[in-house]
């Protein structure tokens, strides 16, 4: 009986022992395993750190732009109008700090480019150093921030096209009264800054600038250059109210229809001044602006204006967004000057568009829109006094 018992112990002790080295071994497994997930973790939060670190330095954005356009040729003789599908935009955004500050100093940079425009892609390559609120500078090509219309991008326009008088007067395209072909960006500096600030803005804001005055991509063909100056004050963070001056000389000695400017002194140093104000209110849901701009180029003096608002409103069942707009504006290229005016007889480009935006998705927008354009005291070809024009727009955002 005692040698049962005993060998009884020694195989209960001998289990015992077993069972104990195997919870050592499961217990040194599982201690491992975690010391291996931890590491694993520590790996992978130092991955996200340096991706984070990569995102404050290079930032890809841009959108595309595909569109059809048809009008009435109200200017030629096709009797079924011309319609073209084209591409209209293709732009790529690369943005980053250099530079984060403990007090929101900032050190950020910009290269944008549109690939339908050729030989020259560039719009923006600018560096911008911002120590504190108050004040900031910024070198190199950007979009002259004198108007609101010529400020807003191409992706974010609610009527698709520009007003008549941004387009001729802020060098915001090909049909300019200076003869420029640009996209309202120029070269140079300009300071900028803000005052009583609130939560997120402030109400007092200031751009100052020295540009080449030449338009993009384009080095200045003389040694003047243009001087421009903004007030821009914002009583809430959805309404701006501001009026702007610019200043330049621009050369004009390889015009043919130079006489039209009335210029009789220097054409390399023909005076174009440019002049306004205006409005913008945005609370993402209700948006309304409203510009006055006027100019001399030489002694030729023109004027226009423009008023447009909206309103966006979610479709139910989550099918989308609906976005409607109404624009109207003017343009009069020649009103004689301001002390002898001559509005009855001056010639008068009027244009009253309604678009329609639908965004599907967030990143992607449909818009439609049509304009009746009128002439005043003159008319197109074939004594017509007014056109039309319908416009189909498509942008993906990325």
């Amino acid at each position: 009986m005692k040698k049962f018992l005993y060998t009884l112990l020694v195989i209960v002790s001998l289990s015992i022992t077993k069972v104990s080295a195997q919870e050592g071994l499961i217990s040194e497994v599982i201690d491992n395993k975690i010391a291996t997930l931890n590491q694993q973790l520590d790996a992978q939060d130092k991955r996200i750190q340096r991706l984070e670190k990569l995102k404050q330095y290079f930032k890809v954005t841009g959108f595309i732009q595909g569109a059809y356009d048809w009008n009435d040729d109200r200017e030629g003789d096709n009797p079924v109008g011309t319609s073209t599908f084209h591409l209209r935009r293709a732009r790529v955004s690369l943005t980053g700090d250099l530079y984060r500050g403990a007090k929101g100093a900032k050190l950020d940079y910009r290269l944008f480019v549109d690939f339908v425009r050729t030989p020259n892609p560039i719009l923006d390559l600018w560096l911008r150093y911002q120590p504190v609120k108050e004040f900031g500078v910024q070198f190199g090509q950007f979009k002259n921030p004198v108007t609101f219309d010529a400020s807003i991008s191409g992706k974010d326009n609610e009527a698709i096209d520009y007003a008549y008088v941004t387009c001729n007067l802020a060098k915001n395209g090909s049909g300019d009264v200076s003869g420029m072909s640009t996209t309202a960006r120029d070269c140079g500096f300009q300071l900028f800054g803000g005052f009583l600030h609130r939560d997120g803005f402030s109400i007092i804001n200031y751009n100052i600038g020295v540009l080449n005055g030449n338009g993009i991509n384009t080095k200045d063909n003389n040694s003047s250059k243009d001087i421009f100056a903004r007030i821009t004050i914002k009583p809430t963070a959805n309404l701006m109210l501001a009026t702007y001056y610019q200043w330049g000389e621009a050369n004009f000695e390889k015009y043919e229809n130079f006489a039209e400017y009335k210029w009789d002194g220097n054409l390399k140093y023909v005076d174009m001044h440019r002049w306004g104000g205006g409005f913008k209110f945005d609370n993402k849901k209700v948006f309304a602006g409203a510009e006055y701009l006027a100019g001399m180029t030489g002694n030729l003096v023109s004027e226009g204006a423009y008023i447009k608002g909206g309103y966006s409103f979610t479709l139910p069942k989550q099918a989308g967004v609906l976005q409607p707009c109404l624009m109207a504006d003017y343009f009069c290229r020649d009103v004689f000057d301001y002390v002898k005016r001559d509005s009855a007889n001056a010639h008068v480009d009027m244009r009253y568009t309604a678009c329609l935006g639908y965004f599907p998705i967030k990143y992607c927008r449909i818009q439609l829109a049509y304009s009746l354009e009128q002439r005043i005291n003159y008319t197109f070809k074939n004594d017509k006094h007014f056109g039309s024009a319908v416009k189909l727009l498509v942008t993906a955002i990325f």
